[in-house]
C-alpha cells in the first residue's frame, strides 16, 4: 500500500483543539441565580484529570506478577481570572467555601453542612467550538478545594489580567465521549 499525503488528510478530521473548553460547577454556599455558578470565561486554562490504575504486584516463583489496583484520581487544578464584580468574584467565592470547610479564626467547620459539590464539568468542544456534540466530558462529583494558590501582583505588568490557581480535589469522575457515557453505574 502507498501511503499518500490525502490518505493522512482524508483520515485527520482537523484534531482537537486545546483552546475550546467550557469548565463549569457550583458553589455549594451561594445562592441561586447567576453568581452561583462559574461561568465559562472565568477560567483561562485547565486540564482533563489525570485517572490511573494502581497496580497490584504479586510475587510467585521468581517471577512478578501485576493486576489492576484501585482507581486513582490527580488533583485538578484551574486557572482562574481574577474578576472583580461583587455578583461574579470567583476569588471570594473560591475563599468563602474553603473558609466554611475550616475557619480562618476558629479552626472549625461550619454547623455539619455538605462542603461537596457535585457536576464540576470540563468539557472538550469541537472543531467548531460548539458543545454538542462535545468530544470529551470529564464530570467530577465530591468536589472542593484543596489549595487556593498565590496571586501575584506586580506594578511592572501593566496590561496584564490578575489570574489565581485553585486545586480542587474530588470523589469520583464520570466520562463521556461525544456525549455518550463511557462509565457505568453500579446497579
Amino acid at each position: 500500500m502507498t501511503i499518500h499525503i490525502n490518505n493522512f488528510k482524508t483520515a485527520f478530521s482537523g484534531g482537537a483543539r486545546q483552546n475550546r473548553f467550557v469548565v463549569t460547577g457550583n458553589f455549594p454556599y451561594e445562592q441561586s441565580g447567576p453568581g452561583a455558578s462559574v461561568s465559562p470565561f472565568h477560567i483561562r486554562a485547565t486540564q482533563m484529570p489525570a485517572l490511573s490504575t494502581l497496580s497490584l504486584e504479586y510475587n510467585y516463583f521468581g517471577r512478578k506478577g501485576y493486576y489492576p489496583g484501585e482507581k486513582q484520581y490527580s488533583a485538578w487544578s484551574v486557572a482562574v481570572i481574577d474578576d472583580t464584580p461583587e455578583l461574579y468574584n470567583t476569588w471570594k467565592k473560591f475563599h468563602n467555601w474553603q473558609n466554611k470547610i475550616n475557619e480562618h479564626t476558629t479552626n472549625v467547620s461550619e454547623s455539619f453542612i455538605n462542603y461537596k459539590a457535585d457536576g464540576w464539568t470540563v468539557q472538550q468542544l469541537n472543531l467548531n467550538g460548539e458543545a454538542t456534540p462535545s468530544l470529551k466530558t470529564f464530570t467530577m462529583y465530591g468536589v472542593w478545594p484543596r489549595s487556593i494558590m498565590d496571586m501575584p501582583l506586580n506594578m511592572a505588568n501593566p496590561n496584564t489580567i490578575n489570574q489565581f490557581t485553585v486545586v480542587l480535589i474530588y470523589d469520583y469522575i464520570e466520562l463521556s465521549v461525544e456525549n455518550t457515557k463511557i462509565t457505568r453505574d453500579i446497579t
